[in-house]
């Protein structure tokens, strides 16, 4: 039997030059991850080359799925606004959330969602701020999802990223249309071919040509996995602090 064709469209979209798309994610499960959270918040800034600007994951102990899924939009708002962004665009994959939010100026909001719906539609307000909030499919919010996961897992308050690394990067790699991830698709130094060469370590050497793509507004420019374990990349600071 003949299989269905694969949707090959492009998932992920940059935002026009000038705009800076905010895409963020709320994870929630009702059962406790063994650090105790249950929720995590991610957020990714990036520009119209789609370099990353800014990675935020982490978790802000909120117990109430709805809370959280406003906070993450929150959360997007509060960096747009800490980094002078004033033109973006703010993308969700939570439909009900997302609803509540752009009709609650009609229909209210639930008392229990009043103060976080008060504070979302006062950063919409601000004069100097333009937004564009969208809903988007799962599959097109996939790298900040992951975040809010990675954030709840390891942290109870949010932290900033100082570059991709690990899966990040290999998500990334996915939205940018680059190709694969992996030690066979990595760009060496001619140098580092030939010491392999003398000390016996390469046998057929493919040397090609170094790239220039980079996943973190040119913090790096080869498109290898970074470690997960090197602590160095994680900014252990609050996400708000410079």
């Amino acid at each position: 039997m003949e299989e269905d064709n694969v949707n090959v469209n492009a998932r992920w979209l940059m935002p026009p030059e000038g705009v800076i798309k905010i895409n963020v994610h709320s994870f929630f499960t009702d059962q406790q991850l063994p650090n105790g959270n249950q929720s995590g918040i991610g957020v990714v800034c990036r520009n119209s080359r789609g370099d990353i600007l800014r990675i935020l994951g982490g978790s802000l102990c909120i117990e109430n799925r709805r809370n959280n899924e406003y906070n993450a939009f929150m959360e997007g708002l509060k960096v747009a606004f800490v980094r002078n962004y004033t033109n973006i665009i703010l993308e969700a994959d939570h439909l009900d959330a997302y609803w509540d939010w752009i009709h609650s100026a009609i229909i209210g909001a639930p008392p229990q969602h009043a103060r976080i719906v008060q504070q979302l539609n006062q950063r919409k307000a601000d004069k100097n701020f333009h937004s564009v909030t969208r809903l988007v499919a799962p599959e097109d919010n996939h790298l900040a999802a992951y975040v809010a996961q990675y954030g709840a897992e390891n942290w109870k308050h949010m932290v900033r990223f100082r570059r991709p690394f690990g899966r990040i990067m290999e998500i990334w790699i996915s939205d940018m249309g680059l190709g694969e991830i992996g030690p066979q698709f990595e760009v060496l130094l001619e140098e580092e071919i030939n010491m392999g060469l003398a000390q016996g370590e390469v046998e057929d050497p493919q040397v090609g040509q170094e790239g220039e793509a980079s996943g973190s507004s040119g913090e790096s420019n080869d498109l290898g996995l970074e470690d997960p374990e090197d602590l160095d990349l994680l900014d252990a600071n609050l996400a708000m602090q410079e």
